[in-house]
């Protein structure tokens, strides 16, 4: 990925704090979203607290000025410690956050369990959704706590935490294994008020998945879901990959919840 003119002039412009950076206020169209694309790829996230991209692992006394200066140097950009874990592309983020959901979401509240970076909470946030936020490790839900980009952050495994039916939607990329992905969306499903709406990333096939959990999976799908395949174009700024640097072959799924009814999904 390339930066472009416009992209490398604003970078050079940006005003770096610590590991915060923000853009001048005059930035141009085409500047802003080739930073965008650039700084959310190289592992900032967009933090609504401080206005600006956050380079949460940096926090609190890192400087993001070195990692601009690379990126300006090199003219795309750089890989970033990923603490053990794999973040949903900005693009798909985008395109998750646009399936099957509202153009208005302001005051929805939503979950996003198994945050792992935030990337899919920050987007929430600033579309004007009061987010809340599962991570089992420690240190990634410290880095979505500094970052500003949820308004309740969990150090938990989400499996573990009681269900309860008040949220208006979950946006979730659960663990990619087909077996614990069923299991997460499933429990996920059961914290969706009626006419709530679960939309997730997760693999190609997930619903062949077998037992009596890909049953009620299937069962869900068959009722009120929705499927839809990802090709290499949707990845505009990446590849989705495994832990082990495989390409991963995905979906995006959208489940509603009754209207009549609070989601009974079962773990």
């Amino acid at each position: 990925m390339q930066i472009s003119k416009a992209t490398r002039t604003e970078l050079e412009r940006a005003a770096c704090e610590g590991p915060v950076v923000r853009l001048h206020w005059d930035a141009t169209d085409a500047g802003r979203e080739g930073v965008h694309r650039v700084l959310t790829r190289s592992g900032a996230t967009w933090s609504v607290r401080h206005q600006g991209y956050m380079f949460a692992d940096l926090f609190p006394f890192g400087q993001a000025a070195d990692l601009v200066r690379l990126i300006i140097d090199r003219r795309h950009a750089v890989n970033r410690p990923d603490r053990g874990m794999v973040s949903c592309p900005q693009s798909i983020a985008e395109t998750l956050w646009g399936l099957n959901l509202p153009s208005d979401l302001n005051g929805w509240r939503v979950l996003e369990p198994s945050a792992g970076h935030g990337v899919l909470a920050a987007e929430g946030t600033a579309r004007g959704c009061t987010v809340d936020c599962h991570e089992i490790d420690a240190h990634r839900a410290a880095d979505i706590t500094r970052a500003g980009i949820a308004s309740n952050v969990s150090a938990t495994d989400f499996l573990t935490v009681t269900a309860q039916p008040t949220y208006d939607a979950v946006v979730m990329y659960p663990p990619h294994r087909r077996d614990l992905a069923v299991q997460h969306i499933l429990h996920a499903y059961r914290f969706l008020r009626p006419g709530g709406v679960l939309t997730a990333l997760v693999s190609l096939g997930l619903q062949n998945a077998a037992g009596t959990r890909g049953d009620q999976l299937r069962q869900l799908l068959s009722l009120s879901g929705y499927l839809h395949a990802l090709d290499e174009a949707d990845f505009d700024d990446g590849p989705l990959l495994s832990p082990t640097g495989l390409r991963l072959s995905a979906q995006l799924i959208t489940l509603h919840a009754d209207q009549d009814e609070p989601a009974t999904g079962q773990r």
